[in-house]
C-alpha cells in the first residue's frame, strides 16, 4: 500500500556528498524509515473503540472544509492515507490520536495531532539523537554571531531559507505506520510526536553544520539555479517596519574580537534556516561573500534533500520552500523577522514585531489586579506565552518564580490563585512592555561575553560584604579608579537580624540563604554605583550553593523571600543594562568577602590592613560606600530638575499653572492637595475639570475646549507622581476611571471643529511641482521637490500640524531603505546607495 500511493523514491540524496558523523544515521532513515516504538503492549480493542469515540478535538470539527482541502494535497503527496477504521482495524500496532487546527495571524491555519492526549508521546521509546536538537538556542547563536562580526565590514545581513513540507521529507518505518493514526473528522493539543523533532533535525543540523564547514573552505561555490532566482527577485520593504529610535549606545566592548574577514555563518532551527553574512571588502575579486553563503547553503540541502529531477510525481516540490524563497526571505537584508523576532543589525536591536507586542499587553490585560483567581489552562497558555517573549525583556527570566509557584501550590485543580506577589510580577511585565514598546532590546544586553570584572560576596548574621576586580576597560565614575579592587560591606538593620533563623530564634522567616542572595544583590549595585558597565559582562561568585543555583536559575521554587529578591535582580538588570554571571567559590577561598561581611567593629582603615596579605600590594583599595542622605536629596533635586528641562517651556508653564489652579481648589476645600485622607480622588478631578472647561480656574478665566480641561487633569496627575504618589486617574485595574473617560468625550463631542495651521501655504507646493516637472529641471532638484512634498504632507498628519506641542520631526528620524536593506545615512560606502 505504501509504495502505491508514495513510490519508491526517498526525499534523501545518495548522501555521498555528506562527510558528516550524522551520514550512517541519515542513510538508515532513507532505507528504513524513522521507527516508532513504545514501551507499552499494542492497544486493545476497548482502547481502538475509546479512542475513536471521543475522535478529534472540537477544533478540527470547526475547519472541517480546510482539514479536507489539506489532506487532499497531502494525499497526492503520498503523505497521507485515509481510510475508513473498518479497513484497518485489524493492522497489528495501531493506534489512533485526535487532530486540531490553530489558527495563525496572517496566514492559512495550521493542523496538528495531539499524541499526548492519549499518551502515544509518554509511551514512545527515545530512539532518535536527541543530541541532535541543538535549535533550542538558535537565536542567541545568531546574535552572537552579529555581535562578534567586525563592524569594520559594514552591518550583518540576513536571509532565511524554509524547508518545504517539513517532516514529510523523512518516511516512518512501514511497520511503524499504524502507530501514529489519526481520528480524521466526518460530517455527523498541541504536540508532535516527541521524535519527530530530533529525527528531522538530524538532517537539517547536518545541513547546517556542512555550510558551515564549507564556509571556512570553499571561496567560490557553482552556481545554484535557486540562488539565481533569489537574486533576481523583486526587493520587498521591510515588514514591518521598524519605528525609528534614539538609543543611547555604550561604546562596543572592547573585549570583542575584530575578526580579519567578514561573517559568513549558518545555522537552523528545526527547518528554518537563518543565513548571515557581512559584503565582500571593496575592491574584493571574485565573489560577494553573501552570495557565497548563500549558493553553499543551497547547495548543502541539496546534498542531504534530493532536488526535484524530471521523474518525479507531478505533486513532489523542491525541498527549498519556493513560496517562501518567492516573498523574499532569500533577500539579503540588515533588517529581517528572525524566528518570530525583528533583528536590526544596523542598530544591533532585538525586537517583538508589533502584533506580539500588542499580544504581551493582552495577556497582561487578562489579568487585571482586582483578579484573585484563574483556571490552570489559562494560566499555563500566559505562562507560555510570557516565557516566549521574555528575550526581549531583558531581566525578565528572574520574574517568573512567584507566577511558576501558583501552579505548584494551587489547592484546586480546577483553580489557580493569583495573590500579590503574582501581580506584583505581571505589574513588572507591564513596566518591561512599556519599555520595549518604545526602546528595542540592544544584541549587547543579551550576549553574555568574558567578563570586564569579577567579583566575591558573602553574607552572614551581621551583614554582607564583597571585593570586585575590575578590568581596565571599564570607565569608573567619578571618584574611582579601574586600576584598584572595589570593596564594600552594609551592615543588616535590627529588623533583619531579630527574624534570622538561628539556634535561639527557630521560629524567624529569614535564612542564612536569604541574606547571601540579598548580599548578591547588594554586590551588583556597588559595582554599578562605581562604574559603568552598560552592556558589559560581569561575574559574581558566592560561597552558598543555594544562592548561586537561584541566581544562575533566575527562580526559586517559592513565593518566600528569594521570589522576591530574584525579581529585584532582574528589574536591576534591566535598569543598569548589564549582563550577570554567577558561580561559585569555596569558603576557605572567600576569606575577603567572608571578613568583610563580619568585622564591622574595625574602621575601614584597620579592616583593609588586616586583609592586606590577600589583596594587591601595589594598587590598595577603593571603598564603595552608599549615599549619604545630602547627596540623595542633592541626586534627587537634579533628577527633578532634568525632568523639568526635558519639558518644553510652554509645557513646564502649562504644568505649573494647572498646579496653581489645584491648590487654590483643594485650598478653597480645605482638603490635602494629594487628598492623602480620600481612597476615590476621581469626584475631585471631575469637579476641578468641569471648572476649568468652564472657564472659573482655566489661565484666561474663559471656557476652554475638551483637550484644555484633559490637558489641566493630566498635569495634576504628572505632579501626583513627581511626588511618589499614585495617578488619582486610575481606577483598581490602572485604566483611566470610565467616569473621567466618558465626562471628556462629552465634552469632545460639542467641542467646535480645530483650526488647522499648515505649515506653508499650498501654492508654495503647487510652485515647486510645476518647477519639477519643467524641462531645464535636474534630477536632483527633482528629488529635493519630491521631498520636499512628502514632508509637506508628512507634517499634514492629525496631530502634527495643529498648534500643540507634539514632538517635532527630526533629521535622524530619517530611514532610507533599498529593498529590505536600510542604510546607514552617515556610514554607509557609496557602491550600496545603487539600487542592483
Amino acid at each position: 500500500m505504501k509504495k502505491s500511493t508514495s513510490g519508491d523514491n526517498s526525499d534523501f540524496s545518495a548522501l555521498d556528498n555528506v562527510p558528516h558523523p550524522a551520514r550512517r544515521l541519515l542513510r538508515h532513515y532513507k532505507h528504513c524509515g524513522a521507527p516508532v516504538k513504545f514501551s507499552t503492549p499494542p492497544w486493545t480493542r476497548h482502547q481502538l473503540q475509546r479512542a475513536l469515540s471521543r475522535g478529534p478535538h472540537k477544533s478540527a470539527h470547526e475547519y472541517q472544509d480546510y482539514l479536507a482541502e489539506e489532506f487532499s494535497d497531502m494525499i497526492n503527496k503520498g503523505q497521507w492515507v485515509v481510510l475508513p477504521f473498518s479497513s484497518v482495524r485489524h493492522l497489528p500496532g495501531l493506534r489512533i490520536s485526535p487532530p486540531g487546527v490553530i489558527p495563525q495571524r496572517d496566514r492559512r491555519p495550521r493542523w496538528i495531532v495531539d499524541y499526548s492526549w492519549w499518551d502515544v508521546n509518554a509511551n514512545t521509546l527515545p530512539l532518535a539523537a536527541m543530541e541532535s536538537m541543538q535549535f533550542g538556542h538558535a537565536l542567541d547563536r545568531i546574535l552572537r554571531e552579529i555581535l562578534l562580526a567586525n563592524p569594520a565590514f559594514g552591518p550583518v545581513h540576513l536571509i532565511k531559507l524554509d524547508i518545504s513540507d517539513g517532516f514529510y521529507r523523512i518516511a516512518l518505518a512501514v511497520d511503524d505506520i499504524p502507530k501514529l493514526g489519526v481520528a480524521f473528522p466526518t460530517p455527523t493539543g498541541d504536540d508532535p510526536l516527541k521524535n519527530s523533532p530530533p529525527i528531522f533535525s538530524t538532517a537539517t543540523e547536518t545541513i547546517a553544520d556542512l555550510t558551515n564547514a564549507r564556509l571556512r573552505t570553499i571561496t567560490h561555490p557553482p552556481p545554484h539555479h535557486l540562488d539565481d532566482l533569489a537574486e533576481h527577485i523583486a526587493s520587498q520593504p521591510p515588514s514591518p517596519p521598524l519605528p525609528s529610535v534614539n538609543l543611547s549606545t555604550a561604546p562596543r566592548d572592547p573585549s570583542l574580537p575584530a575578526p580579519a574577514a567578514p561573517l559568513a555563518y549558518a545555522d537552523v532551527y528545526v527547518d528554518d534556516f537563518v543565513g548571515a553574512a557581512q559584503r565582500s571588502p571593496p575592491g574584493t575579486l571574485g565573489m560577494d561573500n553573501r552570495r557565497r553563503v548563500r549558493r553553499l547553503l543551497l547547495h548543502a540541502v541539496d546534498d542531504v534533500f534530493r532536488p526535484l529531477s524530471p521523474g518525479d510525481d507531478p505533486a513532489r516540490r523542491e525541498p527549498v520552500s519556493m513560496k517562501k524563497l518567492a516573498a523574499g526571505d532569500c533577500l539579503w537584508g540588515t533588517i529581517k523577522q528572525v524566528l518570530g523576532w525583528i533583528i536590526d543589525s544596523v542598530d544591533m536591536t532585538i525586537s517583538l514585531p508589533p502584533h506580539r507586542a500588542a499580544r504581551l499587553l493582552e495577556v497582561l490585560d487578562s489579568f487585571p489586579p482586582t483578579q484573585k483567581r484563574t483556571s490552570p489552562n489559562r494560566w499555563h497558555a500566559a505562562l507560555g506565552e510570557l516565557r516566549s517573549m521574555a528575550l526581549a525583556l531583558t531581566g525578565a527570566r528572574n520574574i517568573f518564580s512567584s507566577m511558576q509557584n501558583a501552579l505548584t501550590t494551587a489547592q484546586s485543580k480546577n483553580r489557580i490563585a493569583l495573590g500579590k506577589g503574582v501581580h506584583d510580577a505581571l505589574n513588572n511585565f507591564r513596566w518591561m512592555h512599556e519599555n520595549i514598546s518604545t526602546r528595542p532590546t540592544r544584541i549587547a544586553k543579551l550576549i553574555p561575553l568574558p567578563p570586564v570584572a569579577t567579583g566575591h560576596h558573602d553574607a552572614s548574621g551581621k551583614g554582607a560584604g564583597g571585593i570586585w576586580f575590575p578590568g581596565s576597560q571599564l570607565t569608573p565614575r567619578v571618584g574611582y579608579t579601574s586600576s584598584a579592587p572595589l570593596v564594600w560591606r552594609h551592615e543588616w538593620p535590627p529588623h533583619i537580624t531579630s527574624r534570622l533563623v538561628t539556634d535561639t530564634n527557630p521560629s524567624g522567616c529569614i535564612t542564612n540563604s536569604d541574606l547571601e542572595l540579598a548580599g548578591g544583590l547588594l554586590h551588583l549595585d556597588a559595582l554599578v554605583q562605581s562604574f559603568d558597565i552598560r552592556e558589559r559582562t560581569v561575574l559574581s561568585q558566592g560561597d552558598n550553593l543555594s544562592t548561586t543555583f537561584w541566581e544562575r536559575k533566575g527562580s526559586t521554587s517559592t513565593a518566600s523571600a528569594p521570589a522576591y529578591l530574584l525579581r529585584l535582580f532582574g528589574i536591576h538588570q534591566h535598569v543598569h543594562r548589564y549582563i550577570p554571571r554567577f558561580d561559585y567559590i569555596s569558603g576557605a577561598s572567600n576569606h575577603v568577602a567572608d571578613s568583610l561581611s563580619r568585622n564591622f567593629h574595625l574602621p575601614w582603615p584597620d579592616l583593609l590592613s588586616s586583609l592586606s596579605a590577600f589583596l594587591p600590594q601595589s594598587a590598595g583599595c577603593q571603598v564603595s560606600t552608599p549615599l549619604t542622605a545630602d547627596r540623595f536629596r542633592g541626586d534627587l533635586s537634579a533628577a527633578q530638575a532634568t525632568v523639568l528641562a526635558g519639558v518644553s517651556p510652554g509645557r513646564a508653564t502649562s504644568n505649573a499653572t494647572a498646579w496653581s489652579k489645584w491648590i487654590a481648589f483643594t485650598g478653597e476645600l480645605g482638603v490635602n492637595p494629594f487628598l492623602e485622607a480620600f481612597q476615590d480622588k476621581v469626584p475631585f478631578l471631575q469637579i476641578f475639570a468641569g471648572r476649568v472647561y468652564s472657564g472659573e480656574l482655566a489661565d484666561r478665566e474663559n471656557p476652554v475646549k475638551s483637550r484644555s480641561a484633559e490637558d489641566y487633569v493630566r498635569h495634576i496627575a504628572q505632579t501626583f507622581l513627581n511626588m511618589g504618589a499614585q495617578d488619582p486617574r486610575l481606577d483598581a485595574a490602572f485604566h483611566i476611571d470610565f467616569r473621567l473617560q466618558r465626562t471628556l468625550r462629552a465634552w469632545k463631542q460639542s467641542d467646535p471643529a480645530p483650526l488647522c495651521v499648515k505649515p506653508v501655504p499650498v501654492p508654495v507646493i503647487r510652485h515647486i511641482a510645476a518647477s519639477a516637472t519643467s524641462a531645464l529641471a535636474s534630477p536632483t532638484y527633482q528629488a529635493a521637490s519630491d521631498m520636499i512634498i512628502l514632508a509637506f504632507f508628512f507634517l499634514l498628519r492629525p496631530g502634527k500640524y495643529t498648534d500643540n506641542d507634539g514632538d517635532p520631526f527630526r533629521l535622524e528620524n530619517v530611514q532610507l531603505f533599498i529593498g529590505d536593506t536600510r542604510l546607514p545615512i552617515l556610514s554607509a560606502p557609496e557602491e550600496e546607495w545603487s539600487p542592483r
